[in-house]
Formats: structure tokens, sequence, C-alpha cells
């Protein structure tokens, strides 16, 4: 089965943040499928672990932040391994054919569902590289997906 991972749950498969768990359990019962990894995932993914670095950095007492470095550290390495093992599988797709794919989205669905450009194009990736299974954390993105015909297995967060 052909599985695209938006970057939410990504992020979750490899970081300790709230529902990290509930994503890695939804994966092993899915049976630990290929998940596919663009570019885009590449700077979302990396770029996310280390924001949220950033903004615990701020919010955490000065005592509590000593584990933030070795958190983000535990989060990298938890993706190298799952690219090393091949569950996470490194592709590239047609940048201008994902975004015209992804406009004809928006021009369909935005104004219902209230999707952002990158839910969006994250999906039109996701059609582009014929997934038939689509794994999120946003709720407008899941509807888009299923909107579209995907099959969907969203851990929608608390908002």
């Amino acid at each position: 089965m052909r599985v695209y991972a938006d970057t939410s749950f990504l992020v979750k498969l490899v970081s300790a943040e709230f529902e990290a768990d509930a994503a890695r359990a939804e994966y092993r019962r899915l049976g630990l499928p290929r998940l596919f990894y663009l570019p885009l995932h590449v700077l979302e993914v990396e770029n996310a672990v280390r924001l949220r670095v950033f903004h615990l950095r701020k919010t955490l007492p000065a005592r509590e932040r000593a584990h933030l470095a070795g958190e983000k550290f535990m989060s990298l390495s938890r993706l190298q391994q799952r690219l090393n093992r091949g569950l996470i599988v490194e592709v590239s797709s047609d940048w201008d054919q994902a975004i015209l794919r992804a406009r004809s989205l928006s021009a369909r669905h935005s104004e219902r569902l209230g999707t952002r450009s990158l839910d969006i194009l994250h999906v039109a990736f996701a059609q582009e590289l014929e997934s038939e299974l689509f794994l999120t954390t946003d709720r407008q993105q899941a509807e888009l997906a299923k909107a579209e015909g995907m099959q969907v297995v969203s851990l929608e967060e608390e908002e």
C-alpha cells in the first residue's frame, strides 16, 4: 500500500511531543508501512523538531531546559533510524505538477474546508505519488484528503 504521512504525523512518530505514543501505536497497527519522505518533509520535520526546542526554551523554567538538546537529538536520531531501515523512503515529485494540483484542490475545497496552502500541498503530493492512505493529525487536511477519495487515518490534535 502506498502511504503518505503529512509532517504532523511524521513529527509525532519521531518526537516526544503530545500524542507521539498514539501515532507510533497507530503506525504499528498499520503494519509499519513505508512512508514517503519528500524534500518538503525534510524541511518541515527537521524544522518542527527545532521549533519545539525554541518554544519549550521560552516556556520552561531554566532548571527544566537541560533535556531539550537530548530530546532534539533523539528525535532526529529516530528519524534517521527509520530512514536507514527503509520505513521512511526519500522520494521526489514534480513540484510544478503538485502546485497545479494544489491550486485545483484549493478551488474545489478551501472555501468549504478552510484548508491552508501547505495542507493542500501535502494532499496534492500524496495524489501525485498515488497514495492510497493518508496519515495526519490535522482535521482540515484529513477532510480534504477524504473529499478527494483517499483513505485517511487522522489523530486529530486538541484545539
